[in-house]
């Protein structure tokens, strides 16, 4: 029993390491996307986020009509709220807001949950 206790003390620090060391949360978050595209995985293809310095955000594919949105393009905000990507596009998904938790799962990969319960991942670009 104690050999257990011993080991179990020596792996459950590095596993909690690990799982943090995944996680963008405040800065990193924000370095993470900042300046760059964000490739949104889709079952019809990649769609390209561009995330500028400046908190402002564009992209154009023309999926986003196969999505039932009246525009390939669009234009929004973004910024990080209590460690979540927060969105709100001009027209895309209803105008609404959406804050996203980011866990690196690759080099460049990121798995996102949005929160509304939809999730999926996106290539840093």
């Amino acid at each position: 029993m104690r050999k257990i206790v011993v080991l179990l003390a020596a792996i459950v620090p590095f596993t909690f390491a690990q799982a943090e060391e995944g996680a963008l949360i405040g800065p990193k978050l924000r370095e993470a996307v900042a300046g760059k595209t964000v490739y949104v995985h889709s079952p019809l293809g990649d769609i390209p986020v561009r995330y500028s310095p400046n908190g402002t955000m564009s992209a154009r594919t023309e999926l986003a009509l196969l999505d039932g949105e009246d525009t390939s393009a669009d234009k929004g905000r973004w910024w990080v709220d209590e460690n979540k990507l927060c969105i709100r596009w001009q027209n895309w998904m209803e105008r609404k807001q959406h804050c996203f938790t980011m866990h690196k799962v690759g080099h460049s990969t990121v798995r996102w949950n949005r929160d509304d319960g939809k999730s999926g991942t996106a290539r840093l670009g």
